[in-house]
């Protein structure tokens, strides 16, 4: 491209290099502007992950990594959608905006996402001191969440409502199981009764997580699924919520990880040396 142009684009080139072509309602100019700063911000968590991860010994970083494996997605999700890639025109169903027509909708997200959410919702699900098959089950219905939507957005007729509502009754499975399942669990861990703050920082956590992933289908509903808002605005409401889940609200998990006996837990790397007590003490008494 001229010169002149990447002076006045700010050096932005996005959406000259891949147009918005064959569609009506797409991403302006400055939502593809406001992707780059969303996968700034999550470069730098991602960096930030990893400089914690280093500050603790090998054995006790289960959560750094799998937190670094999330941002490292979420890094190549907004790093496709800023670049205007990774998206398909689907006929709107509803004429809210610009009268409808064919709407740019970005299944990049809903692949990141897939691969993002599951990771942090291990993270609480561990944290608590759930078993791997209630873990997985847990992580397994996100997906499953995930996946209504994405399959939501592609269909063009009102059909699209269905893949929504089953994706929405995986998510009260997931918020049951964060709510009732893993509270239970977290009381039951013999460090709990001795740091009672930890079950106050996991109740604000999992407040957090459920009220914010709470606001994704409203986000659905007002862009792909109802085409109230426009793509750029789409983009700013999920970008928002991004953030605070991935940047804050598991960020804090990592700190209440700190407060708690990775070895209760049961998530000590294999291949890590323990201390010659805890060795060679009972399995019973390794927990205390």
């Amino acid at each position: 491209m001229s010169s002149r142009l990447l002076y006045a684009r700010g050096g932005n080139e996005a959406l000259d290099v891949n147009p918005n072509t064959g569609t009506d309602i797409h991403v302006a100019d400055s939502g593809s502007d406001w992707y780059w700063t969303v996968f700034c911000i999550m470069a730098v968590t991602s960096l930030g992950y990893i400089g914690l991860a280093y500050k603790v010994p090998r054995r006790n970083r289960f959560f750094h990594y799998l937190s670094i494996g999330a941002s490292f997605f979420a890094c190549i999700q907004y790093f496709t959608m800023a670049s205007n890639l990774g998206w398909a025109g689907v006929q709107t169903e509803f004429s809210h905006l610009q009268g409808g027509g064919i709407r740019q909708v970005f299944y990049a997200r809903y692949i990141g996402w897939f691969m993002v959410a599951p990771l942090l919702i291990l993270n609480m699900c561990f944290l608590a001191g759930l078993n791997w098959i209630t873990a997985l089950f847990t992580a397994a219905m996100i997906g499953v969440y995930i996946i209504g939507g994405l399959v939501g957005v592609v269909v063009s007729s009102t059909y699209k409502w269905g893949f929504f509502t089953i994706g929405l009754a995986a998510w009260f499975l997931v918020a049951y199981q964060l709510i009732w399942v893993c509270l239970r669990s977290l009381n039951e861990l013999q460090s709990v009764a001795v740091e009672p703050k930890i079950r106050k920082y996991y109740r604000m956590l999992i407040g957090g997580v459920v009220f914010i992933y709470s606001l994704y289908p409203i986000a659905w509903g007002l862009s792909e699924g109802g085409n109230v808002i426009t793509p750029t605005s789409e983009g700013v409401f999920y970008g928002v919520l991004d953030i605070i889940s991935l940047t804050i609200l598991n960020s804090f998990c990592l700190c209440i990880s700190q407060l708690v006996d990775i070895e209760e837990l049961g998530l000590g790397i294999v291949g890590e040396p323990i201390a010659p007590a805890a060795a060679a003490a009972p399995s019973t008494e390794k927990q205390n």
